[in-house]
């Protein structure tokens, strides 16, 4: 289960064995409105049917990210003429700085990861579900 003052609207949580998107949270009954990540139908699901979707080099990799080989770190990078940087986080999926030290320590679920993009970004990192997404 995942605490309610973590979750936010948009976020992608497992469900009941499913991948769902957070379309309305409501403290004062315990359940959230849902809406199906892959045929967009929405449902109403109690708090304590939530829970996280675990931070792994394939969720990463639908968030856009990609991974150096070399530096040993992934990196979501935006711009069309002029690439930067958005973010990067190393292996043991800490956000780091560009020195490499750690801004976040230990990530360990996508709506956290999501949140944390859109405080530092104001806005809403990319997913692109993939056929399979394990709790």
């Amino acid at each position: 289960m995942i605490p309610s003052n973590e979750l936010r609207i948009g976020n992608y949580v497992h469900c009941e064995g499913r991948l769902e998107r957070l379309a309305v949270i409501n403290n004062k009954t315990s359940v959230v409105d849902v809406e199906r990540a892959d045929v967009g139908q929405k449902g109403e699901i109690a708090f304590s049917n939530i829970q996280p979707v675990s931070l792994s080099d394939d969720i990463l990799l639908q968030c856009g990210f990609t991974y150096h080989e070399y530096f040993k770190f992934w990196q979501l990078v935006s711009g069309k003429d002029e690439l930067r940087s958005e973010m990067d986080i190393d292996r043991d999926y800490n956000i780091i700085d560009f020195m490499r030290r750690p801004l976040v320590k230990k990530v360990t679920s996508l709506h956290q990861l999501q949140n944390i993009y859109f405080m530092l970004k104001g806005k809403e990192l990319p997913f692109q579900q993939a056929a399979t997404v394990h709790p």
